[in-house]
């Protein structure tokens, strides 16, 4: 049931509603992980528009080695290997060395997300 959306008409307001939407977030978290207990004892939950189960993420993670003859065997079968791979934002901030040579290659890409973060209050 979606509740009813205030009308909001000042930042205090608006406060009020951002802390209802970390009240809310909380709840869902602890939902969740109860969900996942009573699928980890009974198996997956079927509900009217979803399974709720578990689902394997394969990733591989390349030696140098690896990850260059990957790219020589697509590039034989006449896939580009820049297609199919990526450099994930963790392992870019992870050197200043490859984010300055990266920022001297081909088009940047930025996306603007909405968020919130965590503050420290000095508590």
């Amino acid at each position: 049931m979606l509740m009813d959306v205030p009308k909001i008409k000042s930042a205090q307001d608006m406060a009020g509603l951002a802390a209802e939407i970390e009240r809310m977030e909380s709840s869902l978290k602890v939902l969740k992980s109860e969900l996942k207990r009573f699928v980890d004892q009974n198996g997956a939950v079927d509900t009217a528009d979803k399974v709720w189960t578990y689902n394997v993420a394969v990733s591989w993670e390349f030696h140098e080695s690896g990850l260059r003859n990957m790219a020589d065997q697509l590039a034989v079968k006449g896939i580009n290997p820049w297609k199919v791979t990526m450099i994930s934002a963790v392992n870019l901030k992870k050197s200043a060395g490859v984010k300055r040579c990266c920022a001297n290659l081909d088009k940047k890409r930025e996306e603007t997300l909405f968020v919130s973060k965590q503050i420290n209050r000095g508590k």
